[in-house]
């Protein structure tokens, strides 16, 4: 039996937990059709941030320079609804740029430790 990414993901998530994850922070994010970053007050000096897409896909980039953009043929790297990312440095957190891929705006749920 083959798992699928959603169910790593729970099975990470309940791991975390089992083990003590009361440092960790949460927000919500809404992207829009403005590049977005995440909250640096909330991720502070973390090194790592679970991203997960709600509502609608996203485009993102994390090199700090390339501006994502929405649309069959934008630019960034396509997260659709359910799936998400892991950053795994305090860098990564700093350059994340989302954007919107439709009409619709899209929220992303974030996790930072």
């Amino acid at each position: 039996m083959k798992l699928k990414k959603w169910e790593f993901i729970i099975i990470f998530i309940i791991l975390l937990v089992a083990v003590g994850i009361g440092w960790a922070i949460d927000e919500t994010v809404t992207v829009s059709m403005t590049p977005k970053a995440l909250t640096a007050a909330n991720y502070g000096a973390f090194n790592k941030g679970l991203v997960c897409v709600e509502g609608n896909a996203i485009r993102f980039t994390l090199d700090g320079v390339t501006t994502p953009t929405s649309g069959s043929s934008g630019v960034g790297i396509k997260l659709d609804i359910g799936q998400c990312i892991e950053l795994t440095t305090n860098d990564q957190l700093v350059k994340f740029r989302a954007i919107r891929n439709s009409a619709t705006d899209a929220t992303i749920r974030c996790t930072y430790w």
